[in-house]
């Protein structure tokens, strides 16, 4: 590894696959060559924070520097350089730890400013795409994100970053056919346009179908979506499982649908096919009301002496069964937290990915979902309307 540095003027090493006694996810060491020293960036990640600690000296033996940091329990090492890609495989034996080294071809094209502070980029530009964001109103008329709607900003650009490589590979799969996307309970639609309007400007065609309720919010949709002239792009008015259009669809959104309206939106994919669900519910007040001291385990009853202990039983409770109730469905689903408490407290999603799933895991999580349904003595509305697979008799 020294000797592969010493031949270089910069690299980037990242450590990962950490030993179960280091507390950290993945270490980013990056380093450019000065007058025979070495100036020298460190980044570590946790599962949630990342911590930057450049260096307040030029470093001589870089080698020793990766070296210390490779000992603390690391799986896996790749040194990036112009030249070359060396990779350290790591494995820890009853007689010590044993290493295997493999040298590539270079992987990274970009050296410019690899130790300089990263900017963090947006999906959405405050400058760049002040135009989309002036008609959602997240924006003020000289262009500046208004302060009311910093946190709506916030999570509209990290769901659009997270979800918008989803939306490419499934483009990708299927070339020549537009990508078909429901929002159900639009609301505002903050969400499903910023994807219609991410997705044109990266060449993808795409029809959105929007439905809510609420006929003012209705109103605002059609006015934005021909205000940014975004094609094929419908909402319509009533209920969630009124929507008509489409007979089938690739993504299904719905997010802080209230109480049943999720359960709405979860069915509504259901028949419509859906191969990606984006959900982030929002209320349960459905079975929060059908919990009882007399149904639920008695080593639980504590949790509903509470008013709050009660209402955070009944979120869990129902987003575990309906995470279960897709999964019965042939999904890939789970709860996951899209965005900090302090920008939202409804912060919950569940991500649901279909995938080839065979009848007798199906059958598994059916009957987990009875068994837990059975437990408590509740009936989520996700249950009601969905019929799970059952066992041939």
């Amino acid at each position: 590894m020294t000797e592969l540095i010493l031949h270089t003027h910069a690299f980037a090493a990242t450590y990962s696959k950490p030993f179960h006694d280091n507390p950290w996810k993945r270490v980013v060491v990056s380093g450019n060559q000065c007058d025979g020293e070495w100036n020298t960036r460190i980044e570590r990640f946790t599962a949630k924070q990342s911590f930057t600690e450049p260096s307040g000296a030029l470093i001589e033996d870089i080698g020793a520097l990766l070296a210390k940091e490779l000992s603390l329990g690391w799986g896996q090492l790749l040194v990036q350089t112009p030249e070359h890609d060396l990779i350290i495989l790591q494995t820890r034996k009853d007689n010590g730890v044993q290493s295997t080294t493999l040298k590539r071809s270079p992987s990274r094209k970009n050296w410019d400013n690899i130790t300089a502070a990263r900017t963090k980029r947006h999906m959405l530009d405050a400058h760049d795409d002040v135009a989309l964001l002036r008609v959602l109103d997240l924006a003020g008329a000289d262009g500046t994100i208004l302060s009311a709607m910093a946190d709506k900003f916030r999570q509209v650009n990290h769901l659009c970053a997270q979800w918008m490589p989803q939306l490419r590979s499934l483009a990708a799969e299927q070339p020549g056919r537009s990508l078909s996307i429901v929002d159900a309970g639009c609301g505002k639609a903050y969400m499903s346009l910023a994807l219609m309007y991410l997705l044109r400007r990266e060449g993808i065609t795409a029809e959105l179908h929007g439905v809510d309720s609420n006929p003012h919010v209705i109103e605002h949709c059609r006015n934005a979506a021909s205000q940014l002239e975004l094609a094929s792009t419908t909402f319509s008015c009533g209920p969630i499982g009124s929507l008509s259009q489409p007979t089938a669809c690739d993504v299904v959104i719905a997010l802080h649908a209230c109480d049943t309206a999720t359960d709405d939106a979860l069915a509504l994919a259901l028949r419509l096919q859906a191969s990606l669900m984006i959900i982030a519910p929002c209320c349960h007040h459905y079975v929060q009301q059908q919990l009882r001291s007399d149904r639920v385990p008695e080593a639980a009853r504590p949790l509903l002496d509470d008013g709050i202990t009660k209402e955070r039983l009944g979120d869990l409770l129902t987003d575990s069964i309906r995470r279960d109730v897709l999964r019965a469905h042939g999904f890939d689903a789970h709860l996951e937290e899209f965005i900090a408490l302090e920008h939202t407290q409804k912060n919950v999603l569940l991500r649901a990915t279909r995938i080839k799933r065979n009848k007798r895991d199906q059958l598994r999580w059916a009957d987990r979902v009875r068994a837990t349904c059975e437990a408590w003595g509740i009936q989520p509305r996700i249950c009601e309307m969905v019929e799970l697979p059952t066992h041939d008799v």
